[in-house]
């Protein structure tokens, strides 16, 4: 939901939703109407990703319903926050190691 996406990524850059609003040009009680189920209008949307530095899909995705969605998906989630968060050369660097690793792992199946 588009709310909780838009607070965690304030949370991220330690900043209260309402002053993110304001920041964006927006009425600070904005925050306030999106937390109750308003979703900003289409043309605000990419203002808004952009501001976190994300894609609108991002922004507005669905979290998993319940019942969907293990200990894998979060761990593979917070794998893809961090990297995210991580300089272009370093991950240029874990994009060859884990390319590697996954060859490795389909020539291991291969010969089984």
């Amino acid at each position: 939901m588009f709310y909780e996406n838009f607070e965690r990524q304030c949370t991220k850059i330690q900043k209260n939703p309402s002053i993110v609003a304001e920041e964006l040009g927006f009425d600070k009680s904005m925050a306030s109407r999106w937390k109750t189920g308003a979703l900003p209008q289409v043309k605000n949307r990419k203002k808004i990703a952009d501001y976190f530095g994300i894609t609108v899909e991002e922004l507005m995705k669905e979290e998993n319903p319940a019942g969907q969605g293990g200990i894998e998906d979060k761990e593979m989630a917070a794998l893809m926050e961090e990297w995210k968060n991580r300089p272009d050369a370093q991950r240029k660097i874990i994009k060859e190691h884990l390319k590697g690793m996954l060859d490795m792992l389909e020539d291991n199946h291969e010969e089984t």
